[in-house]
């Protein structure tokens, strides 16, 4: 009877430890194959090294913090400056320095890289191809002329002349000349997604809406600015707006409005971006940080010195 007993409680044990097991397993590939499905991408002009010439080695050094703070997979720099093979060693990443302006981090191997000097200067745009378990990613990276300068929006002027405005630099036909090398890459997005991010140097139409032109010091304008509706128009999703599609709650601060100054009131815009599309991507979480001058910036509970005068965007895709 003790026996029969012992034998009992022994199978019973032997079974509950299996179903613990496969429970324990099924938990740890389900885990797994999250984590396989998500690409964290990270974008920020670091402000030509982080303005190392004014702030020293403590400004590349807090670049490289945060970055490694954020987990980011892929990074897109923007004013890197000779900090690429720094960054691209304490992250033990795979990179492309695309131009002095431009390069770009993966964690994952990177297969392929895009420029279209013909066209556009490596100083504006250039791109890779990374393998991410065995799926393809196109990620590229974009730096748009500053001028007209985004802080001198003509408010008082109606919309189309403050897009007259602003067509009269270069910015809008850079980003016209990008859509068009883009289209044979447009036409595979379904297959192979595309990323594009980096400081667009200007504000989007998705931000200066009826809803927000009494707020962030835009002057009563509402403006559809040719940039982001372009983007929009080629198929874009802007990510940090889709995650985030209430510019009143949040407007998604990435730049002060004087950069010179400390004290002079920050406008709130939003002029770095992360857009994507394709069947396979979708974006899951999308947060812009604004930037902290020459201060110790708290990011994920440390501390760590900040020497851009942009902030950065932080997205996370699910790709399929």
């Amino acid at each position: 009877m003790c026996v029969g007993r012992l034998i009992f409680t022994y199978e019973k044990c032997i079974l509950t430890l299996g179903l613990f097991a496969l429970t324990f397993m099924g938990t740890s590939c389900t885990k797994e194959v999250q984590k396989d499905n998500t690409l964290k991408v990270l974008s920020w002009n670091i402000w030509h090294e982080g303005h190392s010439n004014k702030y020293g080695k403590q400004a590349c050094d807090g670049v490289i913090g945060v970055l490694k703070k954020s987990e980011a997979d892929v990074i897109l720099m923007i004013e890197t400056y000779g900090a690429s093979d720094k960054v691209a060693d304490s992250l033990g990443y795979y990179h492309r320095l695309l131009s002095s302006n431009l390069s770009i981090y993966s964690r994952y191997p990177i297969v392929k890289t895009y420029t279209f000097p013909d066209q556009i200067s490596t100083f504006n745009f250039g791109g890779v191809e990374i393998l991410m378990h065995g799926k393809k990613v196109r990620i590229f990276d974009t730096w748009l002329h500053y001028l007209p300068d985004a802080r001198c929006v003509p408010t008082e002027k109606s919309e189309a002349e403050i897009l007259a405005w602003d067509d009269a630099g270069t910015r809008d036909d850079e980003i016209r000349t990008i859509i068009s090398i883009l289209k044979p890459f447009i036409a595979e997005s379904d297959s192979i997604p595309m990323i594009m991010g980096g400081d667009f140097n200007i504000h989007s139409h998705l931000d200066w809406t009826e809803a927000t032109k009494n707020l962030y010091n835009h002057g009563g304008a509402v403006v559809n600015w040719t940039v982001s509706k372009s983007m929009e128009e080629a198929g874009f999703i802007d990510s940090f707006r889709e995650v985030n599609p209430d510019p009143v709650k949040n407007i998604g601060t990435t730049w002060l409005t004087a950069a010179d100054s400390l004290e002079t009131p920050n406008r709130q815009d939003r002029i770095d971006y992360i857009y994507y599309q394709g069947k396979t991507i979708k974006a899951t979480a999308s947060q812009c940080y604004d930037n902290y001058l020459g201060k110790q910036f708290q990011f994920e509970g440390e501390p760590f010195f900040y020497g851009s005068d942009h902030g950065f965007v932080l997205t996370e895709f699910s790709i399929k």
